[in-house]
């Protein structure tokens, strides 16, 4: 997904909110079914290449997650069951800390080839003979704020929301003040800073109008690189009116 796809999202996430605008200052209970979550998941699914189905079973601060993934043509199915230590998902920091209530179930259903299978058993092989690891273990660790010690798993996802303004931006203009999982259930409570909210809505002013273009060439001619010059200048106008107001408080 490429950044004007994220802000193409920001677009209409914005245009459903802005129904509402007179009512999201005053801070608010929103709840996600699981299977509302799920369909989210799948449709997502369907579009990836590398993700071919994943879905999450929720319950009382713990949730269970089955993961299909491929990676050139080595097809992996995960099964996974963690305790959710805390979430934290605001314009400070968006991190997620995990515990596993067991071990992570990893079966490799597909090989592309038997060279392909013969290299992969080489390779856990040397992990757990060299690494003293499990091979998904020692993978997960080479990511990008990912940290795994004693069953504990820290995923801080900074680093890729910085490399995403509309989604930074969004963060900045919805306060998120609790977030967590229920029995069958994702339970949010927060407000909107409709200041921040108004300069959001500039966001998405920025990409052109689906009926504006209609063909590869057009598609061509639009300056990604310009469009989000544009929207790091209204991130700068928020992160600008956030710093004002926190100044102005007593």
């Amino acid at each position: 997904m490429d950044w004007s796809q994220v802000l193409g999202y920001a677009a209409k996430a914005a245009s459903v909110l802005k129904k509402a605008v007179d009512t999201l200052a005053e801070e608010r209970d929103i709840v996600l079914p699981e299977s509302v979550l799920n369909t989210a998941l799948a449709t997502f699914a369907m579009r990836s290449k590398t993700i071919h189905a994943l879905s999450f079973q929720l319950h009382d601060d713990w949730f269970e997650m089955d993961l299909v993934y491929v990676h050139q043509g080595l097809e992996f199915g995960i099964n996974a069951s963690f305790d959710v230590e805390n979430l934290t998902l605001d314009h400070h920091k968006q991190t997620i800390v995990l515990r596993e209530r067991r071990p992570i179930q990893l079966e490799t259903r597909r090989f592309a080839s038997t060279r392909q299978q013969f290299a992969y058993a080489l390779w856990s092989w040397w992990c757990r003979q060299f690494k003293d690891t499990e091979p998904l273990l020692y993978t997960l660790q080479k990511i990008e704020g990912v940290t795994i010690k004693d069953g504990v798993y820290r995923l801080d996802f900074s680093p890729y929301l910085r490399r995403r303004p509309a989604l930074i931006a969004t963060l900045y203009a919805l306060e998120i003040n609790t977030i967590c999982i229920t029995e069958g259930e994702l339970y949010i409570r927060g407000s909107a800073d409709l200041k921040s909210l108004n300069l959001l809505q500039e966001l998405y002013k920025l990409l052109p109008s689906e009926g504006k273009i209609t063909t590869t060439k057009e598609v061509k001619k639009f300056d990604s690189k310009q469009a989000e010059q544009d929207a790091d200048a209204v991130i700068d106008k928020i992160l600008a009116a956030k710093f004002k107001d926190n100044q102005q408080e007593p």
